[in-house]
């Protein structure tokens, strides 16, 4: 039988599962079953995610041209000062595609197509580099998400879950380019649990409903409702303000 998917897609089932363990309250989420280890909704998302990498990473490489040099910006996990412009795109720039060639050599060797000792050659054009690494993995992409060692394992950034490292990069490229903010902007009602304006629809939990799910971004909080549980706290919310008035 096959194990819940471990992608995103599944998070509001793992906290509600949590919940239960912890406290014995019951839930209604159903979990998204991997085929066998990882949905095919995480497997078409990851690969989309994996196609806008080359046009992400053309932004981020004109930053790195054309960029000032920060005040204060984190190098290499410590606070200090650029040694000229550009140099936090380019850090990232060589950490993604760094690690996109590791997974294209891990999985054409675990598939046979490279020998165990291959040794990628030497990169000539690092735009056309990057379009090779995103063609060939995403000629792979169907069996890198099911049959790679580490499929089964969440999407953390400690593993290597090829679909956790294709979404980490995506929504890295995301917050450098400064892509990552809600498109629609909509006016939410504050959190049930932490009483923060942090209330989002959320972008990686799948659908309930055609609905999405309703999450706090606060990290100490991260409350997950469906629409309809939503829409319920908004009416009792409008109540009692009416109530109070």
């Amino acid at each position: 039988m096959p194990a819940p998917c471990p992608g995103p897609c599944n998070n509001a089932w793992r906290r509600a599962e949590t919940t239960r363990e912890q406290t014995g309250t019951e839930h209604h989420i159903q979990p998204s079953w991997g085929q066998p280890a990882q949905c095919w909704g995480c497997v078409d998302r990851t690969r989309q995610q994996l196609a806008e990498l080359p046009e992400l990473l053309t932004a981020i490489h004109l930053e790195a041209l054309y960029g000032t040099t920060a005040k204060l910006t984190g190098t290499i996990g410590r606070a200090g000062t650029v040694s000229w412009p550009g140099q936090p795109a380019r850090l990232l720039i060589d950490r993604i595609v760094g690690e996109m060639t590791e997974l294209q050599t891990d999985i054409l060797k675990l598939r046979n197509i490279w020998s165990s000792d291959f040794e990628p050659g030497p990169i000539t054009s690092e735009g056309r580099h990057i379009t090779g690494l995103v063609r060939t993995l995403d000629a792979h992409w169907d069996w890198a998400m099911q049959n790679h060692p580490a499929a089964d394992e969440s999407y953390d950034r400690e593993n290597a879950n090829p679909g956790g490292q294709v979404a980490g990069w995506y929504h890295a490229a995301l917050r450098f380019t400064k892509q990552d903010e809600q498109r629609d902007v909509q006016r939410l009602a504050p959190c049930p649990r932490c009483e923060g304006p942090y209330l989002v629809e959320s972008r990686d939990l799948r659908l309930v409903g055609d609905r999405p799910y309703i999450e706090c971004k606060d990290p100490d909080c991260r409350r997950v409702m469906t629409g309809d549980e939503y829409d319920a706290y908004v009416k009792t919310l409008t109540g009692q303000v009416k109530a109070a008035a």
